[in-house]
């Protein structure tokens, strides 16, 4: 009995040490991270003297550069930083909702499909204008990728939208 005690407790020993290795020595030379700056999308409402492209509603949409730690790809790290944001006195995102979260980011062959969680609080037909414009605005900027797809649920993101959009 003495004798397994003894081999289960060098096992681990080897586990923990091969993670420690691994982490040292493959971790920080393969899966580096670095920090960026990106430009993530907000609104500012008609009438607001900043300046940025006009949208839906006469309303504003405003770049805003952020710094951000890219552990796995540009776009994700600008999307979470996104989905992060809160409103300022001037500038808004809608970019909320109940369980509203970014699920995953998956990316072969130049091609990006971006996967949502939850929903969207939309309470006026501008909200969906202001979803779409801040979500690709921020996908845009990384021109690496030729086709971002974005989805929610078992839907695409505009399929998403336009269904909530009947209902207002």
């Amino acid at each position: 009995m003495k004798q397994i005690i003894n081999r289960i407790i060098l096992a681990a020993m080897i586990i923990v040490a091969g993670y420690f290795i691994f982490n040292k020595l493959f971790k920080k030379e393969f899966f580096k991270s670095k920090d960026i700056p990106v430009d993530i999308y907000l609104v500012a409402y008609g009438g607001s003297n900043v300046k940025g492209k006009i949208i839906g509603c006469d309303d504003i949409l405003v770049p805003l550069t952020k710094k951000v730690t890219v552990e796995t790809s540009d776009l994700e790290a600008a999307l979470n930083e996104l989905f992060a944001q809160k409103d300022t006195p001037e500038l808004h995102t809608f970019i909320k909702g109940p369980g509203l979260m970014l699920l995953q980011v998956l990316i072969a062959d130049g091609k990006a499909e971006v996967y949502l969680k939850g929903d969207f609080e939309i309470t006026r037909k501008c909200d969906i204008d202001h979803i779409k414009e801040q979500i690709y605005e921020t996908a845009k900027q990384f021109t690496e990728y030729r086709e971002i797809q974005f989805y929610i649920g078992n839907q695409t993101l505009d399929r998403y939208l336009s269904v909530a959009g009947i209902g207002l």
